[in-house]
């Protein structure tokens, strides 16, 4: 037995699911800068060093941040309550009748498999791998309209579906940094990462609008204007095992970030940074998806509600009609570069530093700026704790918290962008932590002579205990 079923919900869920959930590198964060005795704030500005004579990073512990972006709001804006019940259910009618055009929702997780530094001279180098994951998507307000009340609610209107966007990269990046003073008050660094593009998702252009009208028989028919490229890598053959997917060299890339420190006096300095600047070219397993028609015209599909395979009929039954296309293609990805201005100020004792930072970001679609303001006390020579502030575009309320351990010659750092989303999770719009475990060994954390070049940029107060003088 057939039915006919009217085009409404469940098929553009899972034409959406076809085109958009096909299975970047950036350097995250803002609360590390400013804290220089730890060698991974120099992620931030290359030109940054610590002071110590060689940082080793705890393999796989030297580092790992990990963290969620949401300008729709917390998973508590997205479910509500059955009446008379403590059942909890998804409602994206919280989040469609919000008053925004879009909502962006954005993964990321930066991993230092492997992390060391010496100084060799006046220069300080470093090198390592870091694993990048980046997931960011942005649904337009008409798409989750779409998704979630179907075709019919939207009879002879036209819904807009342009500014959907997926991205996707899992990258393996191998970097190598180069930090050295220029005279007396200069200080400036370069890292060259060489990438291993793993996996990637790539909207490269997506012109999409929808319109239902009603036929004389009263069925709903869907008229769509489709225009859109979707790229991926790294997922178009089954058959690829873990192995084969970290050991594939074929999709390569570069990048680099430039940095400088200037020490304008002996308690102010100011540095900038470009970060991230190159691109990746995928050539290995790739499939690149298109519609094979500018528009296309639907009333319904058929399937049989005694087969036990109805979804996957739907699907097959939709791939026919909209016959989207795939087929290998080689494409190229530009990274988001991101630009870095800030500032220090030291006390006199040098036991206190006040913070500012800039910080922007270029997507193909839009540019994310983010402000953050932070203050840090070097309590003792084994304790720094730093507090921040950072407003960032759409989550503008985020309160940080960082601080390091120093217990010659182990490191730990503990730091959360947004400490109340750590116990509230589930109402915030940016979650994020990160940690680090190292070997540091340096001399103490003292700086007698602004002007030695071998020595700036690493202010520090003498936190030792002074002897008194005998009579």
């Amino acid at each position: 037995m057939k039915r006919y079923l009217p085009f409404i919900k469940i098929s553009v869920i899972a034409l959406f699911f076809f085109i958009f959930s096909q299975g970047t590198k950036a350097q995250n964060g803002y609360i590390l800068y400013g804290l220089r005795d730890i060698q991974q704030s120099s992620f931030l500005n290359p030109a940054f060093a610590s002071g110590a004579h060689v940082v080793v990073g705890i393999p796989l512990l030297s580092n790992l941040s990990v963290g969620l972006f949401s300008t729709g709001g917390g998973i508590g804006d997205y479910v509500s309550t059955y009446p008379g019940t403590d059942s909890l259910y998804f409602d994206l009618d919280k989040i469609i009748n919000n008053g925004k055009t879009e909502d962006k929702l954005v993964d990321f997780l930066d991993n230092d498999l492997l992390f060391g530094g010496f100084k060799a001279g006046k220069m300080f180098i470093t090198l390592g791998i870091r694993q990048h994951l980046f997931i960011q998507t942005i649904f337009d307000r008409d798409a989750l309209r779409l998704l979630w009340n179907g075709t019919s609610d939207y009879e002879g209107e036209i819904l807009n579906l342009d500014n959907t966007v997926v991205n996707e990269n899992h990258i393996m990046d191998y970097h190598v940094a180069v930090s050295l003073p220029v005279g007396k008050i200069f200080r400036v660094g370069a890292r060259l990462h060489f990438l291993q593009g793993l996996s990637d998702i790539t909207t490269e252009n997506n012109g999409i609008n929808v319109e239902t009208i009603q036929d004389n028989d009263g069925n709903f028919i869907l008229h769509a204007r489709t225009n859109f490229v979707v790229n991926t890598a790294g997922f178009a053959d089954n058959s690829i095992t873990v192995s084969d997917y970290f050991s594939n060299f074929d999709n390569l890339g570069f990048s680099v970030d430039l940095g400088v420190d200037v020490q304008v006096t002996k308690q102010i300095s100011v540095n900038a940074a470009v970060l991230n600047w190159g691109k990746i070219h995928f050539r290995s397993n790739t499939k690149s998806y298109y519609p094979a028609y500018d528009s296309i015209n639907f009333d319904g599909a058929d399937i049989d509600i005694n087969n036990e395979d109805v979804i996957d009929n739907l699907g097959d039954t939709l791939q026919k009609i909209f016959e989207i296309k795939d087929e290998p293609r080689d494409y190229d990805v530009k990274l988001p570069t991101r630009i870095i201005v800030g500032g220090e100020y030291f006390t006199k004792d040098f036991r206190n530093d006040f913070s500012f930072l800039f910080s922007g970001r270029f997507y193909d679609e839009y540019f994310e700026p983010a402000i953050s303001i932070g203050y840090t006390r070097f309590i003792s020579p084994h304790f720094t704790i730093k507090a921040n502030y950072t407003w960032i575009q759409d989550a503008p309320t985020n309160f940080g918290l960082a601080f390091a351990l120093n217990f010659h010659p182990l490191q730990f750092y503990l730091y959360s962008e947004n400490v109340p989303g750590l116990f509230n999770w589930d109402q915030q719009k940016y979650v994020q932590i990160g940690f680090g475990l190292n070997v540091r060994l340096a001399s103490r954390n003292s700086r007698k002579n602004p002007n030695n070049p071998q020595a700036i940029h690493n202010l520090r107060p003498n936190l030792q205990p002074q002897q008194r003088k005998q009579n």
